[in-house]
Order: C-alpha cells, then sequence, then structure tokens
C-alpha cells in the first residue's frame, strides 16, 4: 500500500530533480516474468527510486541490512518492497543467517513472476569503472530453480546505471538494459558444479554489464574524459521534453568517447589533458563555460524579451518553493559526509518537505476558509517552481553567451580554435589507434 501511495510522488520528485532521464532498451526485461535485474551502484539509493518509478513495473529490492536494525523503520521498508541482506558487520553470524529468510522471501517472489532489483557489486561509489560483482545475482536464481522445480526460468537482466553528475542536482540520467541471462541455461552446471557456474554467470553478467556502463579504464584518465564529455554535450542536439527519454543516443556517445580515451597511448592522452586544462581553466577565468563557445548564442533579443516576459512567472514560483528545495541542500551540505549519499539524500529530505510544506499552507488556507483557493494555488505555484528550473538554466545559458559576446573578437577566435584544436586532435589520435 506504502509504495503505491509514495512511487508516483517521488516520480515527481524525481522529475523536478534531474533534467533528463534516459532509460533505454527496457523492451528488453521480459514482462510478466521472473526477473532479476542486475544493476551497478553509483550513488545511494536513486538508482532503484528512478527504476520503481519509470520501469512500470512493481520491484522488490535488497537493501543493506543494517537499515533494518529498528522494528519501526524495519516495517517501513518492507512497505515499500525492500529486503534486508546482512553483512557479518551488521551483527555477526546470527544476523546473517537471518539471510535465508530473505533468499526465500526471493524464491517466493520470483515463483510468482515478480521483479527483484540487485545492486551487483555490493558497494556503492561513484566512478566510472564496474567494481567486482558478488554471486547474489546467480545465487538467488539458482535458489529458486532449486526451490521451485516448475519454474520455468528466471531472467537476469544486465542493467548499466551512468550519472553525467551522480552527486548534483540537475544532471542527466542513462539507464540501458541488456540482453538477458536465462539462469535455466547454467542450471545442469550448477547442479554439477555449483560454485563453478556461479562463477560462469557472474563473468558473463560482468561482461554484458560492461555493455551498458561508461567504463574508463585508468583513474587517472576521469578528468580528461570529463572534458571531452563536455566538449561533445555542447554539440549534441537536446530536448527539454519529455523528461523521461528512450533515446540511447547520449549514452553510446559517451560510451564511445570513453573507449576512444582507454584506447589511447600515454602521450596523447597527456597532451589532450594538458590542452583541455588550459581551455577549461580560461573559461573559469572568464565566466563562461564550453556552451558559450561552441553552442548556440542565447545572448539575443529574443531571448532577453522571454526572460523579461516571463519573470512575473518565475518570481514567485521560485520564492515559494525556495523553503523545502534550501532544506534539503542544507542537510546535505551539513549532515551527509559520503559522496554517494550527498545527492539522495538531498533529494530525499527536498521530497519529505514537499509532502508536508503544502499541508501547511493548506492548514493555514482553510483557518481563513479559503480551502479551494488555496489548493488551487498550491498546486499551481507548484507547477511554476519546477517551471523556475528551467527559467534559471535559461537564465544561466543567456548570461555566459552574453560574456563571450563582449569579450574582443580575438578572444572569441582564439577560445574556437584552442576548442576545435582539441577536438581534431582527439578525433586523429582515435582514427589511428582504430
Amino acid at each position: 500500500m506504502l509504495y503505491r501511495i509514495v512511487r508516483p510522488i517521488a516520480a515527481l520528485g524525481l522529475k523536478a530533480f534531474y533534467r533528463k532521464i534516459y532509460l533505454t532498451n527496457t523492451d528488453r526485461i521480459p514482462v510478466g516474468k521472473p526477473v532479476i535485474l542486475a544493476a551497478n551502484h553509483p550513488t545511494a539509493f536513486l538508482e532503484p527510486c528512478i527504476l520503481a518509478c519509470f520501469l512500470g513495473r512493481p520491484l522488490h529490492f535488497l537493501v543493506r541490512g543494517d537499515l533494518f536494525q529498528q522494528e519501526f523503520y524495519a516495517g517501513l521498508l518492507r512497505s515499500l518492497h525492500m529486503l534486508p541482506v546482512f553483512r557479518f558487520k551488521d551483527g555477526g553470524y546470527g544476523r546473517i543467517k537471518d539471510n535465508y529468510a530473505t533468499f526465500e522471501a526471493c524464491y517466493t517472489a520470483l515463483h510468482e513472476g515478480k521483479t527483484i532489483m540487485i545492486l551487483a557489486e555490493g558497494r556503492t561509489i561513484q566512478e566510472k569503472r564496474l567494481r567486482p560483482l558478488q554471486k547474489g545475482s546467480a545465487r538467488i536464481p539458482f535458489g529458486a530453480l532449486e526451490a521451485y522445480p516448475d519454474l520455468e526460468e528466471v531472467f537476469i537482466v544486465p542493467v548499466g546505471v551512468n550519472f553525467t553528475y551522480a552527486d548534483q542536482p540537475r544532471s542527466e540520467v542513462y539507464i540501458d538494459f541488456g540482453q538477458p541471462i536465462l539462469a535455466r541455461d547454467y542450471y545442469s552446471e550448477y547442479q554439477e558444479n555449483a560454485n563453478q557456474a556461479i562463477t560462469n554467470v557472474i563473468d558473463l553478467l560482468r561482461e554484458r554489464m560492461e555493455q551498458h556502463i561508461i567504463i574508463v579504464e585508468r583513474e587517472e584518465d576521469d578528468e580528461l574524459v570529463e572534458y571531452l564529455h563536455q566538449l561533445h554535450r555542447t554539440g549534441s542536439p537536446y530536448r527539454v521534453w519529455p523528461i523521461i527519454s528512450r533515446k540511447d543516443s547520449p549514452l553510446a556517445m559517451e560510451m564511445e568517447i570513453a573507449g576512444k580515451v582507454n584506447g589511447l597511448s600515454a602521450q596523447p592522452r597527456k597532451q589532450l589533458l594538458e590542452e583541455c586544462r588550459a581551455y577549461f581553466r580560461k573559461l573559469d577565468l572568464l565566466g563562461i563555460d564550453d556552451r558559450a563557445v561552441g553552442g548556440k548564442d542565447y545572448a539575443t533579443p529574443l531571448n532577453v524579451l522571454i526572460l523579461v516576459m516571463a519573470f512575473p512567472l518565475f518570481l514567485p514560483g521560485f520564492l515559494w518553493n525556495y523553503p523545502p528545495v534550501w532544506l534539503g541542500k542544507y542537510i546535505s551540505d551539513t549532515r551527509v559526509k559520503t559522496l554517494e549519499f550527498k545527492a539522495p539524500v538531498r533529494w530525499a529530505a527536498s521530497l519529505g518537505a514537499y509532502v508536508l510544506y503544502p499541508l501547511l499552507w493548506l492548514i493555514v488556507a482553510a483557518i481563513f476558509g479559503h480551502s479551494g483557493l488555496g489548493l488551487l494555488a498550491i498546486l499551481l505555484l507548484l507547477l511554476l517552481g519546477h517551471l523556475a528550473l528551467y527559467y534559471l538554466e535559461f537564465r544561466d545559458r543567456y548570461r555566459k553567451s552574453r560574456k563571450f559576446r563582449r569579450l574582443t573578437p580575438d578572444q572569441q577566435q582564439q577560445l574556437k580554435e584552442e576548442r576545435d584544436a582539441i577536438l581534431t586532435f582527439f578525433r586523429q589520435q582515435a582514427v589511428s589507434n582504430s
């Protein structure tokens, strides 16, 4: 019951928190069949929330057992379809034994044709790499086949979760689904040699997950890949709506760039990094970004008119929605030390505030005998608050384009030439290594 109530509220919150969410190849998830969604884990809990809200099917989740220590929270989490997986540090061997009940619940859910999401790395970390996978993604489907001989198949679907900036709001999410692995194909081997069958499935799962994740093989290349991603995003077409998109081209582009960097030798990577650092350092000093140099010019009279005319709608939407947004940011900035938890806590705290904040205004409106008018005003202000996000982003584009326009023609030309030189050199090196 609670799952059904929370889901639409969370969906609205996610559509405001992210500029764009790409869900691609969802047709690879069997409908009405027992499914394991095995995903990587770049944030504390945002990727499960995104899939729960926008996949169009109920999901069950395996989460850290230490969250279930208190009865109240345990009941709350279970009502949200969460099942605990205890580690040794959560209470020793006694707590690990409690996992048997969780596994039995998973087997039953799969037998009933439900979908279970497993964060296959077993830990959360923000990096463009895939950590070693835990064996539960294979053990659970094999256990279900063993517990229910009439179960025809369990589908293990590899999921690649990618963020442009996993710790920041108004970024973009790319979630792509791979071809499912059929657990029954390995069940005979499992019966003969369980450990070997589990290892084989995990190795195959890793191979398929990596086909849907932006992989930067060397940690020292993270900075270079980010610079190149920014340069290529500038030239990519972008539409504000719909927020939920099924296009796979942005992810394909970013994976291709990372793959090309992985194939470069040390010297061109070093040269590219130095040139990118110099170029982006100049942009920072000038108070502009790459979109102002290589993208569409927003400093036009028409855009000035749009900003002026939209301001009376922007201001009340911004001011009324500021308190819950500020509260989420404040809690994240002051209470959260771990990078992977910053964005999730910020989103969750703001969402919680948004549940209570309109209720307070409704109570005030009811006290003055204007509950109907108050409800209408709140709905309008919520809509204006969402539009205020786009106003702020549009205004930022305008201001940076204006700053670029104010540079001398020689400065503008030099920045464009430096930008073109980086992209040309990168393409040449990528071709020579292909």
